[in-house]
C-alpha cells in the first residue's frame, strides 16, 4: 500500500530547481540546440577546416567555451535559489495559495504568507515555481528555474 498524495486545488508544490517536473519546452530546445551545436561544430565543420594551427585552435578555444557554458548551464540549473529561511525549512508538502483576502500582498513585513517563513527584504515569490528566491531578477524559462542571488 503506497502513500497518496493529493493536492487539491488550493494547494500547489514549490519547485526545487529546474529540473523538477514539469520541464518546460524552451528548456528542452535550448540543450537539444546546444548539442546539435556541438555536434555540428566539432563533427563537421573543425574536421573540414584546413589542417593546421588554425583547426586545432579553432577545436581547443571553442571546445573549452563551450564546457564552460555546459559547466555554467548546470549549475544555474541545479541550484536551488530559494531564499536561506525557505531552504532550512525544507517543505516536503504543498504549499497554500495565496488568499487575498487575508492579505493584500504574498510578502508583508518580511514575512511570506505561502512560504510561512520570514524572508530576506529583497526576496520575491516567484509564482512559476511558487517559492521565495532571494535577491530575485526573473524565471527564466530556457533554465526553468529564477534566477536570484544564488545563480545570478
Amino acid at each position: 500500500m503506497g502513500i497518496c498524495f493529493k493536492v487539491t486545488k488550493d494547494k500547489q508544490w514549490s519547485r526545487k530547481n529546474g529540473w523538477s517536473p514539469p520541464l518546460h519546452p524552451l528548456q528542452i530546445l535550448a540543450w537539444f540546440f546546444l548539442f546539435m551545436f556541438a555536434i555540428f561544430y566539432f563533427g563537421i565543420l573543425v574536421p573540414n577546416m584546413p589542417k593546421g594551427a588554425w583547426q586545432i585552435s579553432a577545436c581547443i578555444i571553442n571546445a573549452i567555451v563551450f564546457i564552460f557554458h555546459i559547466v555554467i548551464h548546470l549549475i544555474s540549473v541545479s541550484l536551488n535559489p530559494a531564499d536561506v529561511n525557505v531552504r532550512a525549512k525544507a517543505n516536503n508538502r504543498p504549499l497554500p495559495t495565496f488568499d487575498r483576502s487575508k492579505h493584500s500582498h504574498v510578502i508583508e513585513n518580511d514575512y511570506c504568507h505561502i512560504c510561512e517563513v520570514k524572508v530576506g527584504k529583497r526576496s520575491k515569490h516567484c509564482s512559476a515555481c511558487n517559492k521565495c528566491v532571494s535577491e530575485f531578477d526573473h524565471h527564466c524559462k530556457w533554465l526553468n528555474n529564477c534566477v536570484g542571488g544564488r545563480n545570478y
